[in-house]
């Protein structure tokens, strides 16, 4: 498998709908999924970890001992309600643009957004943050193989762990700190650590290759990677261990490049790749319920402008980004059928189509986020390559909420709604706002 270096794939996650089937029929079963795969249990060793969560995420579900199989992750938003939305109309609002050619601009934040702290140590480019308000922590996972503890409101860094690889994806569920990470181009693995107990362990069935993404819903796990597989572990809370399911290869209706974003919405999986390509996975069987070639595109040029970068949910919507420099947004069918849950074009497109000029201006999407303001208004945050911003847009009418400035190709977001945004960039610096 080539290596490309991508930045950090969001990880994404959501609420499972359904059970994951074992050696039934119709649904999963492991036999022969791991064969080829390392299955040692892990390494028990004590690094005295003090608390964690999910790359661009929010999980406020915290259970009182291991991994929490009762709750969800994602980006910032529930389920939601559904419906049809009226989507864009308002994308240029308080939008400032940058003409093409030009340097990067310094603009002053949103006046209902306040600028905290500039947190420095990580030597390369974070590629992951997770938050966890109750013990005022951030979490950040970087390429230079460590990862960090930071005071949430005095920027302090408490804690440095040597994560035995470079870091690519994190999520926080319950008490355990879930890794991805790779220790060269041909091996990868998802780690957790107990962030109590300080003990750690590494999943059996490893990827090939770097792990970009993770997702969790209720007790099952998700991992996708360079190796273009997802692989599915179940949590058994008596043992506190995780048994491989099944691994979705191409052989099973899987992706046929690499693994960038997955996400889990009620009763769906959602995927995407390097190539471009969407896929609906349905929960209760692990089966491909449906394929969107080229959601993004073109995806066959060597800079990979196809390249989805990010998976959100919001009110049964699928919003996606991607190198291309667009936000699509995926509506869901009226009426499922058997294989098409979401309708097969976008929805609504940002910019739209018809405003290539300004994709190129803002460049490919590296990152995407969603949370929600002091009003619980709901509001999505974009880093682009060719920019030192992070663009705001309300949802569902894309208006522009202002920038934050200052911090230069963020491959890592997280938020806690109505509070604290944190981003981390290509050259290793964390940054932190506050919604007033």
């Amino acid at each position: 498998m080539a290596s490309m270096d991508t930045g950090d794939g969001p990880s994404r996650s959501g609420r499972g709908g359904g059970q994951w089937q074992n050696n039934r029929g119709g649904g999963y079963n492991n036999h022969n999924n791991y064969n080829n795969y390392n299955n040692n249990r892990g390494r028990g060793s004590n690094r005295g970890y003090s608390s964690p969560g999910n790359r661009g995420s929010y999980n406020n579900g915290y259970s009182a001992s291991g991994y929490n199989t009762s709750g969800y992750s994602n980006q910032g938003y529930g389920p939601g309600a559904g419906g049809r939305q009226a989507w864009g109309g308002r994308g240029r609002g308080r939008g400032r643009g940058r003409a093409a050619g030009r340097g990067p601009l310094h603009f002053p934040d949103p006046e209902d957004i306040k600028f905290l702290k500039v947190m420095k140590g990580h030597t390369k480019k974070v590629t992951s943050i997770a938050l966890n308000p109750d013990a005022q922590q951030i979490y950040t996972g970087s390429a230079d193989r460590t990862l960090r503890v930071w005071h949430m409101e005095t920027g302090q860094c408490i804690q440095t762990i040597d994560a035995g690889g470079e870091v690519d994806s994190m999520l926080l569920s319950g008490k355990m700190l879930i890794v991805g990470l790779h220790v060269s181009n041909e091996e990868g693995m998802v780690r957790a650590w107990h962030i109590d107990l300080g003990t750690d362990l590494v999943l059996p069935g490893r990827h090939r290759g770097a792990v970009l993404c993770l997702a969790q819903a209720a007790q099952l796990l998700f991992s996708g990677g360079q190796d273009t597989t997802i692989k599915v572990w179940s949590f058994d809370a008596a043992s506190q261990a995780f048994q491989p399911l099944v691994e979705l290869s191409q052989a099973r209706g899987g992706h046929d490049s690499s693994v960038q974003c997955i996400t889990v919405d009620q009763q769906y999986l959602y995927s995407a790749d390097w190539h471009g390509c969407i896929k609906v996975w349905g929960m209760q069987q692990g089966q491909c319920l449906q394929t969107i070639p080229s959601a993004h595109g073109p995806s066959a040029t060597p800079n990979y402008a196809g390249l989805v970068m990010g998976l959100l949910p919001y009110q049964g919507y699928l919003l996606s980004c991607a190198l291309d420099g667009s936000v699509k947004v995926w509506a869901p069918c009226e009426t499922p059928q058997p294989n098409a849950v979401l309708e097969s074009t976008p929805n609504y497109s940002h910019p739209s189509s018809s405003d290539a000029g300004q994709r190129e201006e803002y460049g490919g999407v590296l990152a995407m986020c969603g949370t929600s303001d002091s009003k619980q208004s709901a509001v999505v945050l974009t880093s682009h390559s060719q920019e030192n911003i992070i663009r705001m847009h309300g949802l569902p009418d894309f208006e522009d909420r202002g920038q934050l400035s200052a911090i230069k190709d963020a491959r890592a977001l997280a938020a806690v709604p109505g509070g604290l945004i944190v981003a981390g960039d290509a050259a290793g610096t964390v940054k932190t706002w506050q919604w007033r």
